[in-house]
């Protein structure tokens, strides 16, 4: 089977109450999974289809350049394909372009098959398509480990909720970025994000508590936050993450 691209158009919401980038880039993640899952339904291994072997995917790592995020009300193109395996993992790519067909995001992604009763990964084969060929990748990224925050400069605390729990009886992994996302620090939100990378280790179920731990560092002009999340009762490492930022030049 040849690797098909599959392309979705997506309205971001109009602006209201607090409009930030960080806020529109979640938004982007979320479009860009769920137009990810429609394809994987065209293709046959959709998660309703997966469960029906007791089998589901969950995202195991995210890599994304930005350009630029638009503003509040507009349009984006996403355009999304697999693009091969990396040992146990199916790489998934995107490209989000505006109105006018210009880039202003790119993105990687590993998944893997999950066991829904052990909770343990399992292999792809015989379950996932061999593809003949893909699209290009859209980052050369071998999913390598991120670095561990050394110090925390700061702690933040959360409660998973019943509203944060996927298909999948687990925290989304939407979520985990959101809670990130809210654990960034506020003197960067004047500065341009130029990447996320994020690893996604462990699940966490309803009612557990969660703490995000942050480092930022200035280094060759831009700032970088490395955090984790973790399970605040086992110190479990949940998921681990890397944002870069710089100066917006005006």
């Amino acid at each position: 089977m040849e690797a098909s691209i599959f392309k979705e158009i997506f309205n971001l919401p109009a602006a209201a109450g607090e409009d930030s980038q960080l806020g529109r880039l979640l938004a982007l993640l979320d479009a860009m999974q769920e137009t990810a899952g429609r394809h994987a339904e065209k293709l046959g291994v959709g998660v309703r289809t997966l469960h029906a072997k007791g089998l589901t995917w969950v995202l195991v790592r995210l890599h994304v350049k930005v350009k630029q995020i638009p503003g509040a009300g507009q349009s984006v193109h996403i355009a999304t394909w697999p693009s091969g395996r990396h040992r146990l993992f199916a790489v998934r790519d995107f490209r989000l372009s505006d109105e006018a067909g210009d880039e202003i995001l790119r993105a990687t992604s590993a998944w893997a098959l999950m066991n829904m009763e052990t909770r343990r990964l399992a292999r792809l084969d015989p379950h996932l398509p061999v593809f003949s060929r893909h699209p290009e990748r859209m980052i050369n990224d071998d999913f390598s480990q991120l670095p561990p925050v050394q110090q925390a400069g700061s702690r933040t605390s959360y409660l998973a909720a019943a509203a944060d729990i996927d298909i999948n009886d687990h925290v989304n992994n939407t979520v985990y970025l959101d809670w990130s996302l809210r654990a960034i620090p506020a003197t960067l939100s004047c500065q341009q994000l130029i990447s996320l990378e994020a690893a996604f280790l462990g699940e966490a179920r309803l009612g557990d508590n969660i703490s995000c731990r942050s480092e930022s560092m200035t280094t060759n002009g831009k700032t970088i936050v490395v955090q984790s999340l973790q399970d605040a009762a086992s110190g479990r490492e949940l998921t681990r993450l890397r944002w870069a930022f710089q100066k917006s030049v005006i």
